[in-house]
């Protein structure tokens, strides 16, 4: 599934090559994300219902995104759909499809993130909340997505020196027995010298039905275009089991 790499005002989608660069895509890019496809080009809306966003544009506030909208002053929406920002000086862009960045030079870059910071100096520092959900069958290890969309990850803006700070809670549900999994959990990444790095992983707390004592969860550094943060589960062999994972993220950087 190819992302998404800018909507202009008519609606109409590039998505992004194997070499970061803008092309057409097929009719599955297009129908992958439920927009429609006409000719040979894909369409997030129909163009005769044109959403607008005039009113967003006071104060400064500039927005580069279907349906995207900011309250105060000094946003900036750069790409996406369905994207907000409040406050002052919010940033929303590259991967960040259904993202809110609200407080004080807060920046959402990835796909359903919700990112709030105080800072007083934009890209420097931020927390943040993210969803990773999915499905397995068998005890190998399986990568989840964020909000179960194949593809999206926790992506690493490679521009700066960043620490990660993680704290997350995993669930799952075996829809065969109705046992459940939990484990709660901290993990520390870096992105330093242009390499990304796991700098620890306490899975602090466990709690569980005997039957799924085969269930597990880990992150792991993936080097790409862009790095990024891979989480994978376990499951059972033969066992339908339904997985969320949920991140708060604790991120300081510099550039």
């Amino acid at each position: 599934m190819k992302p998404i790499h800018s909507i202009d005002r008519n609606g109409k989608v590039n998505f992004t090559d194997s070499k970061g660069r803008a092309t057409n895509g097929t009719k599955d890019d297009c129908l992958n994300y439920g927009f429609k496809f006409r000719g040979d080009r894909c369409f997030c809306y129909e163009t005769k219902n044109k959403p607008t966003n005039d009113l967003n544009f006071n104060r400064g506030n500039f927005i580069r995104s279907i349906n995207g909208y900011a309250l105060g002053v000094g946003n900036k929406i750069r790409s996406g759909i369905n994207n907000i920002a409040i406050g002052y000086r919010n940033l929303i862009q590259k991967n960040a499809n259904y993202s809110l960045a609200v407080g004080s030079n807060a920046y959402a870059e990835n796909y359903g993130e919700i990112a709030f910071s105080a800072a007083q100096l934009p890209n420097r520092a931020k927390f943040s909340f993210y969803q990773f959900d999915g499905f397995t069958t068998n005890n190998t290890p399986t990568e989840l997505y964020l909000g179960g969309v194949e593809g999206q990850r926790l992506y690493i803006n490679e521009d700066y020196e960043t620490a990660f700070a993680i704290e997350y809670s995993a669930v799952a549900l075996n829809a065969n027995s109705n046992d459940i999994f939990t484990n709660y959990g901290h993990a520390t990444y870096k992105y330093t010298n242009s390499t990304l790095v796991e700098v620890g992983h306490d899975k602090s707390t466990t709690i569980r039905d005997a039957s799924t004592n085969q269930f597990d969860i880990n992150f792991n550094p993936i080097t790409g275009t862009p790095d990024y943060i891979e989480l994978k589960v376990n499951g059972d062999t033969g066992q339908d089991v339904y997985w969320t994972v949920d991140l708060k993220v604790t991120e300081v950087r510099y550039g």
